[in-house]
């Protein structure tokens, strides 16, 4: 669910009981329409800390990303018996899922091998009875799996697999052969060898993946998969 700048600004503010049917939709049954209805609603909270914490408008793309993300994680925990409005809520974890973008983005590092792992866990959970995704992926080699991977490998099942395929869907072509490339395979590509290939500078292909892993995780979010799976 991409939401421009001018959706998000133009998008009616919703009342206290609506904005509380939605959340209450969205944590009991997985209404991922009621989520997206509220989302749509407070998007220009992500947008406004984006724009305050990032001049460069490539950066902020980023934050806004992780902003939504941090959306999606209020919505999930948010208490209805509190007496306090959801956007009141909703902005600490919209500005910590922002600043830890930001965090991010002043460190021009690759990867960490823990999350090529996590990834590596998410593809495990996507084959079909051993075989691999459509994509293509291959099973990431992990000699050494952490709680998280083999909790998440136990609790694979149709439906989790088709949301991580949902998910991979929803990125552009060069998005998800770069996160197949960097992150899903058995040997990763390097980001010169990528970069080479897809005619894109080094830097270019850290943001494009940074903004593919981030739009991967929110697609997970969005359809119920919980943080505990996502690692």
């Amino acid at each position: 669910m991409a939401i421009s700048y001018a959706t998000a600004r133009d998008a009616p503010l919703l009342d206290v009981e609506r904005e509380r049917i939605l959340i209450r939709r969205w944590q009991a049954d997985h209404d991922r329409a009621a989520l997206e209805v509220l989302i749509l609603s407070h998007a220009r909270q992500v947008y406004a800390c984006a724009m305050r914490l990032c001049s460069q408008a490539s950066d902020r793309e980023e934050l806004i990303a992780e902003g939504m993300v941090g959306l999606i994680r209020a919505a999930n925990r948010f208490d209805l018996a509190r007496n306090v409005r959801f956007s009141t809520y909703a902005h600490w974890w919209i500005l910590n899922s922002a600043m830890r973008a930001l965090a991010r983005l002043t460190c021009v590092v690759d990867m960490p091998v823990r999350s090529r792992r996590a990834a590596g866990a998410l593809v495990q959970v996507a084959k079909l009875d051993g075989d691999e995704t459509d994509s293509g992926v291959e099973a990431v080699h992990c000699p050494d799996p952490t709680p998280e991977e083999m909790m998440i490998t136990r609790t694979a099942n149709a439906r989790l697999r088709q949301v991580i395929t949902e998910a991979m869907g929803d990125l552009g072509d060069v998005e998800r052969e770069i996160v197949v490339s960097r992150n899903l395979r058995q040997v990763p590509d390097t980001i010169e060898d990528l970069a080479g290939r897809l005619g894109l500078s080094r830097e270019k292909l850290r943001q494009i993946e940074r903004r593919a892993m981030m739009r991967l995780k929110y697609g997970l979010l969005s359809r119920g998969v919980t943080g505990a799976q996502l690692g």
